[in-house]
């Protein structure tokens, strides 16, 4: 479904200012342009969005992009088309990609930047960023960093920093008798423990890229010692088939086994989200950006949010890493300047601040003020700030540091490492072989 956030209709005849005599104009100049001319000057942009309807980052998008209208709304129409899912998005969007005609900006999750970029279609945006000083201070260099290529160039901006470790149940907790664990040992018996009480401990999901289950496990990964942290911050290792990774499958098959929903195998984000804020699991690993969703009764049960704790992984495990974010790909100067006024809005301190207001993300850069009164507002987000303060293995996940057949194939081979079709061995095989297929 296509929306479009800027219009312009011509009301009326077009009106001349010519004189006719003997054929010719008089050379008068009206001194206006006419209603045609107008609309010639108006710069069209396409955009295509997965953060519509119910997503947790809807609301913020809509002040963006009003803020946007409201900006630039007299010179540059923006053409907006809604895809109803993160799945459904990168779909469409892979298949843009293959025949060359992405929108002139997209997100460039699930592998799209890489496809931009093989295509032709993405766009340098460090030198029409060095043109804005202003604008590059509200970003930090590790975000930009992070999203520059080997040959300097930087394809795609971003404006948050993702942390992620997980939610539990607080009443579920005090039930059991636990305490967030300290140690991977003990997280599995706090996992034992939930189950004795009749509490399912974690919500999991194997369909779509795996997102909240391949959470948990680069964060086994990714805490177990510098090798393994290492690993969760290579992009595009070498090999899957490391004692780190193999471990890490292997507790992994015991949690989709004994500890998880009954609908885990297959289930999609918003079967696993659900199973969480209904109250049907004690555990579910994601980001700060998720918080919104516990107050929202359309999407938790009621007075769910004061049922809500926050944790660290064990090991003082965070996720710390930051998204592709959105890659230009218009095909004109006019659209590319266009493009980029769209990406400050996206990115600059204050839609850094919507973000952090609206979906309680992490600012990337310093001129976003946490103020005391948001802090004591959103206790989950204070409580992951103090949090990070002590964080000993930081590390990224495999949506980022992964080839997208890499992540796409995790929900291939997890049921058949839940069912005994194959060892941990063999998937970290299997998950070199769909590395090998993207070289």
């Amino acid at each position: 479904m296509k929306r479009k956030v800027l219009a312009l209709f011509l009301v009326g005849a077009m009106v001349s200012s010519f004189v006719v005599g003997c054929g010719k104009s008089d050379g008068t100049d009206s001194g206006s342009q006419s209603e045609s001319e107008k609309n010639e000057d108006i710069v069209t942009l396409k955009y295509a969005t997965y953060r519509v309807g119910n997503h947790p980052s809807a609301a913020q998008e809509k002040a963006c992009l009003d803020r946007f209208e409201e900006l630039y709304g007299d010179e540059i129409k923006l053409e907006i088309e809604e895809l109803p899912s993160d799945q459904a998005y990168a779909d469409k969007m892979k298949v843009l990609a293959a025949s060359g005609e992405l929108p002139d900006v997209v997100d460039g999750k699930n592998g799209i930047k890489e496809l931009a970029i093989d295509n032709g279609q993405a766009v340098d945006i460090l030198p029409m960023l060095e043109d804005d000083q202003e604008w590059k201070a509200d970003l930090s260099e590790d975000a930009i960093q992070a999203n520059m290529s080997e040959d300097g160039k930087l394809y795609s901006l971003v404006a948050l920093t993702q942390l992620s470790g997980y939610f539990y149940n607080t009443e579920m907790f005090a039930d059991a008798g636990i305490e967030p664990a300290k140690t991977w040992e003990e997280f599995m018996d706090n996992c034992e423990k939930l189950d004795a009480k009749g509490h399912t401990p974690l919500a999991l999901m194997t369909g779509e890229n795996c997102w909240a289950t391949n959470i948990l496990l680069a964060a086994m990964i990714g805490t177990n010692g510098e090798a393994g942290n290492e690993f969760m911050n290579t992009k595009y290792p070498d090999t899957y088939q490391t004692p780190e990774v193999i471990d890490a499958l292997e507790r992994m098959k015991v949690l989709l086994e004994k500890y998880t929903t009954e609908d885990a195998i297959g289930a999609l984000y918003a079967n696993a989200a659900n199973n969480f804020m209904q109250g049907e699991a004690a555990m579910f690993c994601n980001g700060l950006w998720m918080t919104p969703d516990f107050e929202n009764p359309e999407k938790s049960m009621e007075g769910f949010s004061d049922k809500v704790g926050i944790a660290m992984f064990p090991e003082n495990g965070l996720m710390t890493t930051y998204p592709e974010g959105w890659v230009v790909c218009a095909d004109s100067p006019e659209k590319q300047d266009a493009a980029m006024k769209l990406l400050k809005v996206f990115t600059d301190a204050e839609g850094q601040q919507a973000a952090m207001e609206y979906t309680k993300d992490v600012p990337c850069g310093n001129n976003v003020e946490i103020t005391d009164q948001f802090a004591a507002e959103n206790p989950l987000f204070a409580q992951m700030m103090e949090d990070r303060k002590g964080t000993e293995y930081a590390f990224a996940t495999f949506d980022v540091t992964a080839y997208p057949t890499v992540v796409d194939s995790f929900s291939k081979y997890y049921p058949d490492l839940v069912y005994g079709n194959i060892t941990a061995e063999e998937m970290a095989k299997k998950l070199d072989e769909a590395a090998e297929s993207s070289k």
